[in-house]
């Protein structure tokens, strides 16, 4: 999408866009930064008054901010086109400017949690330095020189599609990587009491490799349901609370049963959050931990239940 940019006084038209498929992340977690160019379309004006009298412009340093919504994330790291033309020549119209925006981890999980697992999408605002030269009719000593520095100034809105944006830049900002933890397989025929924790914690990988980090951390809360029942409080107010169910004891034993039904129920309360409130709660990060953890705690019950009936 072509954008005109503010060029006042300056002689030129000029449009701007970003080429989104050749965005790309770079630098890993140690120096993360995004690298794209943006496309200059520019032309020479006709009949203005200020035309008359300029014969060349020099091109310049490149400063700008990176942007999502109103928020600033960044300042783009300083460039210099060092490009000159003069009037009425047969220049390419065309010139590229490259953009590198340094990231750090804070505004990276900020823009993912923005992202929420669609297309990514913000602006460049640049400031671009031009010289002016030409006749100056008040100067008769010297007729020609330099008339004017200006800027070339104006937003440059991008959109990045979410599986390019997931494939092409997270992995190159340190994202998208993963360790791999070998777990003992056990086949959901001979564990059929775990099968909605086995389909629900598909879902939260489908959901997690789309950067829907809450919808990720309550797919776990559902694979973890029928582990527990309700029980009484001791209070007498005919409450119930959430427990591992009695069944497991007799399985585990009771230290084992009592470790099981705190690091089970901890968890439960984590990921119960995104279900009573529509706020962002996890990063990337966090929901990766509790995919792991509950995949983890899942793969250990079913090796207990394993052609062993109900949970």
């Amino acid at each position: 999408m072509n954008v005109a940019l503010n060029a006042t006084n300056t002689g030129l038209k000029i449009e701007a866009s970003v080429n989104t498929a050749n965005i790309s992340g770079q630098g890993a977690t140690v120096c993360p930064r995004l690298l794209f160019q943006v496309k200059l379309n520019i032309a020479e004006e006709t009949g203005s008054h200020s035309q008359r009298s300029i014969q060349a412009w020099s091109f310049g340093i490149m400063t700008g901010e990176f942007l999502h919504g109103m928020e600033k994330i960044a300042d783009i790291k300083t460039y210099s086109l060092n490009r000159a033309r003069l009037v009425g020549q047969d220049y390419p119209t065309e010139e590229y400017l490259n953009i590198e925006i340094p990231l750090d981890t804070r505004h990276i999980e900020w823009l993912e949690q923005q992202r929420a697992g669609k297309s990514f999408e913000a602006k460049v605002r640049i400031n671009l330095q031009v010289q002016i030269f030409g006749v100056n009719p008040h100067t008769p000593n010297f007729p020609f020189g330099l008339l004017d520095t200006l800027s070339i100034q104006g937003n440059i809105p991008f959109i990045v599609p979410d599986t390019h944006w997931r494939e092409q830049v997270l992995p190159g900002l340190g994202y998208g990587k993963v360790i791999v933890v070998e777990l003992p397989v056990v086949s959901l025929t001979s564990c059929t009491a775990l099968e909605h924790s086995f389909k629900a914690l598909e879902n939260a990988q489908k959901q997690f490799s789309l950067g829907l980090y809450d919808e990720t951390a309550g797919s776990c809360r559902v694979a973890l349901d029928k582990f527990f029942e309700p029980v009484l409080k001791e209070d007498g107010s005919g409450k119930t609370f959430p427990k591992l169910k009695k069944s497991w004891e007799v399985r585990l034993g009771d230290a084992t049963y009592h470790w099981l039904n705190s690091v089970l129920s901890t968890i439960k309360i984590e990921t119960n959050k995104p279900h009573h409130s529509p706020n962002n709660h996890f990063d990337r990060f966090g929901a990766q931990m509790l995919l792991m953890i509950t995949t983890t705690l899942v793969s250990y019950a079913a090796q207990q239940l394993s052609g062993d009936g109900q949970a």
